[in-house]
């Protein structure tokens, strides 16, 4: 059986990933879980996405903010215009 070769996923899908999962309020566990992400790399993007003021942590939920809501509209407005292209 051949393996297929691991591709690494870009950071601008994490990024949304993450985004969206916090949309409703989420815990770091299952952001971890439902992102597919290692606790290490959960940590480095939540501090990234925090320090951005794209997530907000209170009481151990994570809440994609006012700003992080923005974030993704954007992205999906540029998928939506490469896929035209496509």
């Amino acid at each position: 059986m051949t393996e297929r070769p691991r591709r690494r996923r870009a950071r601008h899908n994490i990024i949304m990933k993450m985004l969206k999962i916090a949309k409703n309020g989420e815990k770091k566990t299952n952001i971890m879980y439902k992102a597919r992400l290692s606790f290490s790399q959960l940590e480095q993007y939540l501090n990234a996405l925090e320090k951005a003021g794209f997530i907000t942590e209170t009481s151990g939920i994570w809440n994609t903010t006012e700003k992080g809501f923005h974030v993704i509209e954007a992205c999906e407005m540029c998928l939506r215009l490469t896929e035209e292209i496509q």
